[in-house]
């Protein structure tokens, strides 16, 4: 069991440009997985940036986030602890403990998770690891994640095994992004990791507005 509580929001809460919120929208809404009418989800939304540009377009979207207050706010759609859900199937797609209730699988999940704070895991790592267990390795996923989420440096890591017996599924694409004009104050170099949608470019630069 992991407690989100414990993250430090100073170092953990870098929300999500709204324009690589666009980049990515316009780089997947014609892609062959055809979300329109389809649920978009996002387990770890924030202020729902990254949903917003799908939201505009007419898709149907649900935001969650362990913040009460962003909820509170209009921001997002549920607040609950992701990594510590249980899944149930009775009519619905049901996220325990019972407060909340989604009407289909997502046809896409899209987050930014905090970065920081689980040690040894990382925490896009454990956000991957509960996408997988909850909808399958094959729902189309894009994930925000520092490097060395991708480059283990040791054949023994349980993260290079996963990356390599078949737990985690093929990588479609890959977009760089540059570190302190992306995300200020953020020292880490970061990437975002694309899954399970085809007719993308193996790699793209996302390039910040001037």
């Amino acid at each position: 069991m992991y407690n989100l509580q414990k993250i430090k929001p100073k170092n953990s809460t870098i929300y999500t440009p709204k324009e690589v919120s666009e980049f990515i929208f316009e780089l997947l809404r014609d892609k062959p997985f055809k979300p329109l009418h389809n649920l978009i989800y996002d387990p770890c939304s924030g202020t729902g940036n990254l949903l917003e540009p799908w939201k505009k377009a007419g898709y149907d979207t649900w935001g969650n986030d362990i913040d009460q207050e962003l909820f509170k706010q209009g921001l997002t759609n549920s607040y609950y602890d992701f990594l510590n859900i249980i899944f149930k199937w009775s009519g619905g797609f049901s996220l325990e403990p019972g407060t909340v209730r989604i009407k289909e699988f997502p046809k896409l999940v899209i987050c930014n998770p905090p970065f920081n704070g689980m040690k040894p895991k990382l925490a896009p790592e454990l956000w991957l690891d509960k996408i997988i267990e909850l909808f399958g390795k094959d729902v189309p996923i894009v994930l925000f994640a520092p490097i060395r989420m991708r480059l283990c440096s040791q054949k023994t890591s349980p993260r290079y095994q996963k990356w390599t017996n078949g737990t985690y599924p093929p990588i479609s694409s890959i977009i760089s992004l540059t570190t302190k004009d992306t995300f200020p104050k953020v020292d880490f170099f970061s990437e975002i990791l694309i899954f399970n949608i085809q007719g993308l470019e193996p790699h793209y630069f996302f390039k910040p507005h001037e």
